[in-house]
């Protein structure tokens, strides 16, 4: 697609068709199927709390009757992930499939984390994992998302 960065593969992290994607040390995104043998600290950011299958904490960050993300939500997630990481955990950040909220999350953790431009942490998720919708690409309203 024109205008997007060129995507290089992180050779730390290979794509894997149907598994959690690792796009930092230690912090992976994926879907609900990845989320049950996930080992390690699970952040749900699907709009419905989690079934009680396995442990996670709910953080949803999106609202549907708005159309737009919940940038206090991001910003908790982002701190949860950077303190779960600091304990040493595995983080997994997941929701329905893996292609819309989970990415965006993660994007905005890397973007608070490591200080990385949206667009920046997207070329990353993307490069382990291609099949990622951008926000701006289904959220409605995204301007309340930073673009620095």
């Amino acid at each position: 697609m024109a205008g997007r960065p060129s995507r290089q593969r992180n050779s730390n992290a290979p794509h894997r068709a149907g598994g959690p994607s690792e796009i930092a040390p230690g912090v992976f995104v994926g879907s609900w199927r990845d989320a049950i043998e996930f080992e390690g600290t699970r952040f749900c950011v699907r709009e419905e709390a989690p079934d009680d299958r396995f442990p996670a904490t709910h953080i949803p960050i999106y609202d549907g009757s708005r159309d737009r993300a919940i940038v206090d939500q991001l910003d908790r997630l982002a701190e949860s992930v950077s303190q779960a990481r600091a304990r040493g955990d595995r983080v997994l950040v997941y929701c329905g499939h893996g292609v819309r909220r989970s990415p965006l999350a993660a994007a905005w953790y890397l973007h608070r984390a490591e200080k990385l431009s949206l667009a920046e942490a997207y070329a990353r998720i993307e490069a382990v994992r291609p099949q990622v919708e951008r926000a701006r690409d289904w959220v409605g309203n995204p301007e309340n998302l930073e673009e620095t």
